[in-house]
């Protein structure tokens, strides 16, 4: 164990966060994580983080709080307490929250331009509201708090990338708080935040220690919360060595990749968008009345694929059936809205059957060659370096991992039409012979 973490344990035990059989540990590629030091049974508590641990809107001193508490979210305000607090308190925990360099590596925040505009529509949409969130707290703490140079005396960049406190209010200071806010807090309430933060996105706290799991897309440990703290409870048996884990949420490898900077190689809640082949084709009907009609519905964008779903969400499934009956026949448009609205089927025949698998698959050859030309892109900004290497390969991964869920849903689909043909083939040589 690095000088690092024995500084960040013996800071946590100061403040009666409590380990059992597990301890943090630096991961090969990977950064910090939590590891089995002996086997761990189902349903043992492996750590307990009292509440006068954490660090939450209540902790942050009143000088810095009360300039902010009416403009900032307390995401905000976290962020600005971390640059602008110069206490030596926190200075272990501090040590291990990744540099500059480690957010630069996956957080498309930080990423070139011209990376950014290669994200997936899903990607891209996160990353729009995630920095329309931070430039309103970034111009609220700014006029708050004069923009300084760093107190030691470092330049912007050499500030940002170090631990040490303070670092000093500066634009590129702030970022980097911000986004470790983001990506380190848990969701936290008690009956008098509830009453005084209406807003779900402000009860949250960070831990110290806790914010070292990695996150997996199945089970992980169970955390509960009371006025006491965090229980962090094993959801099975660990044998010495394993990663424990814990699951962030549901989200998709879009959202981990904006909000957390990493995708999983297997997420069961991964999907894919299909927006950027399906919107084109719904807006360029005649005065816009697909979208007109798409939008009265509420089922304008977010049009999606995953392993369970080949043939689409609901959502998509409205889209492609409203694409399906054009601008000019009033009883087709008529049968959608009936669909829309759960009144059945808006053409359950076989033509229709085979007319939405088309579309579909047209769509989805779309994405695949979405996929293909992103790719192709990437390679090209690579020999203009353009990003970093890592930044390039996250990227490239993610497409990489579309053009799979992408193929594999043509497949599916194309399976059943095949299944379906022999159904019909079987079912029409009965009735020749009887």
């Amino acid at each position: 164990m690095d000088d690092a973490l024995q500084d960040l344990l013996r800071y946590a035990a100061k403040r009666d966060v409590k380990l059992e059989g597990i301890a943090p540990r630096r991961l090969p590629g990977r950064g910090y994580g939590m590891v089995a030091t002996c086997d761990i049974r189902e349903g043992q508590t492996v750590l307990t983080v009292p509440t006068r641990a954490l660090r939450t809107l209540a902790t942050v001193p009143k000088a810095i709080s009360r300039k902010l508490v009416h403009d900032v979210s307390v995401h905000g305000i976290l962020a600005a307490h971390l640059v602008l607090e110069d206490a030596d308190d926190d200075a272990a925990w501090d040590a291990v929250l990744p540099t500059r360099d480690d957010l630069e590596a996956g957080m498309p925040l930080l990423w070139s331009p011209k990376l950014r505009e290669l994200l997936p529509t899903p990607a891209r949409t996160a990353l729009q509201r995630q920095q329309s969130k931070l430039t309103a707290d970034w111009e609220h703490v700014k006029a708050a708090f004069a923009e300084t140079t760093d107190a030691r005396g470092a330049t912007d960049d050499e500030a940002a990338r170090g631990p040490r406190r303070p670092w000093g209010l500066t634009k590129s200071n702030y970022v980097r708080a911000w986004l470790l806010v983001n990506s380190r807090t848990f969701y936290y309430t008690t009956p008098r935040s509830e009453a005084a933060l209406p807003s779900h996105d402000d009860r949250i706290a960070m831990q110290p220690v806790a914010d070292l799991f990695n996150h997996t897309a199945e089970g992980g440990c169970k955390v509960s919360y009371t006025a006491q703290g965090f229980s962090f409870v094993a959801d099975r048996a660990y044998k010495q060595g394993d990663e424990v884990l814990i699951s962030y949420g549901a989200h998709a490898n879009d959202a981990l990749l904006v909000e957390y900077g990493f995708v999983l190689d297997n997420n069961r809640w991964d999907e894919v968008s299909l927006d950027a082949v399906l919107l084109p084709k719904l807006s360029s009907s005649p005065g816009g009345l697909m979208r007109d009609d798409l939008e009265a519905a509420g089922f304008w964008g977010s049009y999606m694929i995953d392993a369970a779903t080949p043939s689409g969400c609901y959502r998509t499934q409205v889209a492609l059936r409203r694409l399906l009956c054009g601008t000019t026949v009033t009883a087709k448009r008529a049968a959608w809205q009936r669909f829309v609205e759960g009144g059945g089927d808006d053409d359950d025949d076989e033509a229709s059957s085979d007319a939405l698998r088309k579309l579909l698959l047209e769509c989805l050859d779309g994405m695949a060659e979405l996929a293909n030309s992103s790719l192709a892109k990437l390679e090209r900004l690579g020999k203009a370096n353009v990003g970093t290497g890592m930044q390039r390969s996250l990227l490239a991964l993610r497409w990489r991992q579309i053009e799979a869920m992408v193929a594999q849903a043509a497949q599916s689909l194309r399976e059943s039409q095949g299944a379906d043909s022999a159904l019909g083939a079987t079912a029409g040589g009965g009735s020749k012979t009887s």
